[in-house]
């Protein structure tokens, strides 16, 4: 497969995948729309996989599939983020879907470079691989112990004091013209901080698919076919977040799981097909157990 020429037409695709879903598909969706849109993306994205197979091989198609699983499990710590910078700053539904939009290009650019830079590290720094895993295992086990992630964001509306902002009615613009002087609106913002959390969920989830797989195409592909449908997520999960308890902790041991692969990669060989039924068995473990718990209280 000659990559230059798979990443441009891949990512041609993706493009017009992500206006679509913006013009189309998921304006003013409602939530079982936006239920129905999840599981078309997710849907997508597992059925690239048999691309994968049929291109590169049974290795890769379980490595493809682990670092998918991955991939859309953080994304979920992406939506309790995305929430909570919502209602912190006060922006209206109607203009939250166009920032996802925004978010979901900055997320996919971020990736790119950082799966390049991150293979290049451990390509050059093959120590980083510990390091890196030791970052991972903390995070995981710090999500055990915390309430929440989105505990550093707690002081979100302090940001406000270091830009000029205006505070009137936006109607959707990023930037105001007020008595001669332009202004940033609070859509930028929250755009700055929606950029920022995907920076740092970043840091967990590239080096950790470079665990799963060292194929570049792999990890860039999975990951965008788990971002590219976050925002029909981020709709249909935003109502329903609090029902899914456990789901952090199944995140967690995930991560756990990943960082100790890292640290003790040079003496222990998990396969990828050994990797996909541990990641896939944590997540329906975390979900049923989250379905259970949800059960009982309705009761």
């Amino acid at each position: 497969m000659d990559n230059a020429f798979f990443f441009f037409v891949f990512n041609v695709v993706i493009i017009f995948l992500v206006i679509i879903d913006l013009l189309f598909l998921s304006k003013n969706a409602s939530i079982k729309k936006a239920i129905y849109l999840t599981f078309f993306w997710i849907f997508l994205g597992l059925g690239f996989s048999y691309f994968v197979y049929a291109q590169m091989g049974l290795n890769h198609f379980y490595e493809y599939l682990s670092a998918y699983f991955i991939e859309k499990s953080l994304s979920v710590d992406n939506i309790f983020v995305f929430l909570l910078i919502f209602s912190q700053l006060g922006i209206q539904q109607e203009h939250q879907r166009k920032l996802l939009f925004a978010g979901i290009w900055g997320a996919l650019i971020l990736r790119f470079l950082m799966i390049f830079a991150v293979s290049e590290i451990l390509e050059a720094f093959h120590f980083m691989t510990y390091i890196f895993g030791a970052f991972i295992l903390f995070a995981g086990i710090s999500s055990f112990f915390e309430k929440s992630r989105n505990k550093n964001f707690e002081n979100i509306k302090n940001f406000r004091k270091y830009f000029n902002v205006f505070e009137g009615n936006h109607n959707g613009r990023f930037f105001v013209r007020e008595n001669g002087k332009w202004k940033v609106t609070i859509l930028v913002i929250a755009i700055i901080y929606i950029e920022i959390s995907d920076i740092i969920f970043a840091f967990d989830s590239i080096p950790a698919l470079f665990s799963i797989t060292d194929n570049k195409t792999i990890i860039y592909t999975s990951n965008a076919f788990a971002i590219i449908g976050l925002r029909s997520l981020y709709i249909a999960f935003a109502v329903a977040v609090d029902k899914f308890r456990y789901l952090k902790y199944g995140v967690g041991v995930i991560l756990s799981y990943i960082g100790i692969k890292m640290i003790f990669a040079d003496y222990i060989n998990i396969s990828p097909l050994a990797s996909l039924l541990i990641i896939s068995g944590i997540l329906f473990i975390s979900f049923a157990t989250s379905k259970v718990y949800l059960t009982k209280q309705e009761r």
